[in-house]
């Protein structure tokens, strides 16, 4: 009767050792797995009645650590004043701001959050040589599904004829 006592007490006690190594074994395993890393391609297409002004693509690599972002863009120039026969400027940041975040892997298809900022110079043709500044915002929330293009973003401006479009395509990327 000792020895049977003996024996269960050194399986009790064992017992939480053996499920220790098996987690140890366990979160090696999930470890050794690279994490799933991701290629994007954004497309912003600007027409103006059915005239492409902007075709822009942007790829971006990704997982779901990672969330990337792009600052793309000029400063342009506007004139203020002359002064004495001294042209003074002040300079207006134009171009594309995208931010990538909320990445996660659906198994065929990939959930992200996306926002996007694009802003333009465009000469006003009543006030010469002072530009109207165009700027956009989008925030979409898509789920994307692998390998295929789609489009994620359209609007329609009735009163100047522009029309937005973004695009993307999500491929996986070798994993090491």
């Amino acid at each position: 009767m000792h020895t049977k006592k003996l024996i269960l007490a050194l399986l009790l006690l064992s017992t939480p050792l053996l499920r220790a190594q098996d987690a140890d074994k366990l979160g090696a395993s999930q470890t050794a797995q690279p994490e799933q890393a991701f290629l994007l391609t954004l497309t912003l297409k600007v027409t103006d009645h059915d005239k492409l002004i902007t075709d822009q693509t942007y790829s971006l690599a990704a997982n779901e650590r990672h969330a990337p972002s792009v600052r793309d863009g000029d400063r342009y120039p506007i004139t203020t004043e002359t002064d004495g026969g001294k042209t003074q400027f002040q300079y207006v940041d134009v171009g594309t701001n995208i931010d990538i975040r909320d990445l996660r892997f659906l198994g065929s298809s990939l959930a992200m959050t996306i926002n996007v900022e694009n802003s333009s110079a465009i000469p006003d043709p009543v006030l010469k040589g002072t530009p109207i500044i165009r700027n956009t915002r989008y925030a979409v929330s898509p789920v994307v599904p692998l390998g295929k293009q789609i489009t994620i973003y359209s609007s329609n401006d009735p009163a100047s004829g522009h029309k937005v479009e973004i695009q993307i395509l999500v491929q996986p990327l070798p994993t090491k």
